[in-house]
C-alpha cells in the first residue's frame, strides 16, 4: 500500500470519527439540552414579544394567563389590555426575589423598544444595584415579592412620542409584598397603543 492510500485512509477515518462525535453531540442536545430549554418557557404570545418562563411569580403567571385570553379575543379590549400589561411590568421590576443577579431586569418586554436600554440601565443602578447573584442558588438575602396588585385609576388619553400622537391609557397601580421591605408600594404608567399593542412609556 502506497503512502498516498495510508494518507486517505487516515483522512477517511478521521472523517468517521467526526461524524460520529458530531451525531453523539447533537442527539445529547436534542435528549437533554433542547428539551430542558424548552421546559423554561411555559407559554408565549409572539406577536406581543410577551413570554412566561418557569421562573416568574405564580402572581405574574396568574395574570400572564388573563392577558392572554384578553388577547385572544376576536375583539381585544384595550382597556383590560392596558390594566393588565401594567400590572404585570409591577410584578416583574418589582419582584427581586426570582432574579438571578443584578442585570436580570424585570418588566423590560412590556416597556417601549427605544426605551429599554434606558430602562435597563436606570433599574441596574437603582432598584436592582444591590441584587445579590443567585446562578449558585445559595442567596440568603432577602428581596421583595408582589403579593398582590391592584389598579387604583385608568384614563384614556393621548401622549406625544417623538412628535407623533398615540392614544394612550394612564394607569395608577397599588402593591403589597410578601414581606414589606420598605420598598415602593404606588405608581403611575403611560402606555401608548403602537400598530395594535401597548407599550411603557412613562411612570412617575
Amino acid at each position: 500500500m502506497t503512502k498516498k492510500s495510508d494518507i486517505t485512509i487516515i483522512i477517511l477515518f478521521i472523517l468517521i470519527g467526526i461524524v460520529l462525535i458530531g451525531g453523539t453531540a447533537y442527539l445529547a442536545y436534542r435528549e437533554f439540552v433542547k428539551p430542558q430549554e424548552a421546559e423554561k418557557k411555559l407559554i408565549s404570545l409572539d406577536l406581543y414579544g410577551y413570554t412566561l418562563v418557569k421562573g416568574d411569580t405564580d402572581l405574574f403567571k396568574e395574570k400572564f394567563k388573563e392577558l392572554e385570553k384578553v388577547l385572544n379575543e376576536e375583539v381585544i379590549n384595550y382597556n383590560e389590555y392596558a390594566k393588565l400589561a401594567s400590572e404585570l411590568f409591577i410584578i416583574d421590576v418589582y419582584s427581586l426575589n426570582n432574579k438571578l443577579t443584578s442585570t436580570d431586569i424585570g418588566g423590560l418586554e412590556f416597556v417601549h423598544k427605544n426605551l429599554r436600554e434606558n430602562f435597563k440601565e436606570n433599574l441596574g443602578n437603582t432598584l436592582y444595584k444591590n441584587v445579590v447573584s443567585n446562578i449558585d442558588g445559595k442567596r440568603t438575602q432577602k428581596l421583595p415579592e408582589v403579593s398582590s396588585i391592584q389598579v387604583d385609576n385608568i384614563i384614556e388619553s393621548k401622549y406625544t412620542y417623538k412628535k407623533t400622537e398615540y392614544d394612550a391609557y394612564v394607569v395608577t397601580l397599588s402593591w403589597e409584598y410578601k414581606q414589606d421591605l420598605s420598598y415602593q408600594k404606588k405608581l403611575k404608567v403611560t402606555l401608548i397603543k403602537d400598530n395594535g399593542k401597548l407599550f411603557i412609556v412613562k411612570g412617575e
